[in-house]
């Protein structure tokens, strides 16, 4: 197994690690904020890789088109994920 590997099956069960916890925090104990993390998480993850494999195996797009979109993709996601960052610090403040 190589290093590469090994980093991305720790990623995947660490993150699944932190959305279960999270979503059974909130089903316990309705915690907010462990959920907007997951959230973050996931947009910031799966779903931009989702998006950028669409864009980059995409045959009607040529190669300017596809750096531009998958760019739009990456700056969109970060944006997200430092949102929801920002509501769970905010869910903090009493």
């Amino acid at each position: 197994m190589d290093i590469l590997h090994l980093i991305k099956s720790a990623n995947l069960l660490l993150g699944t690690g932190v959305v279960t916890s999270s979503v059974y925090l909130y089903v316990t104990q309705n915690a907010k904020i462990p959920l907007l993390i997951s959230l973050a998480i996931v947009i910031a993850g799966p779903i931009e890789d989702l998006l950028t494999n669409y864009v980059e195996e995409s045959p009607s797009l040529s190669p300017n088109d596809k750096k531009h979109y998958t760019d739009f993709i990456d700056q969109s996601t970060s944006l997200a994920f430092l949102a929801l960052l920002g509501l769970a610090v905010l869910c903090t403040v009493d």
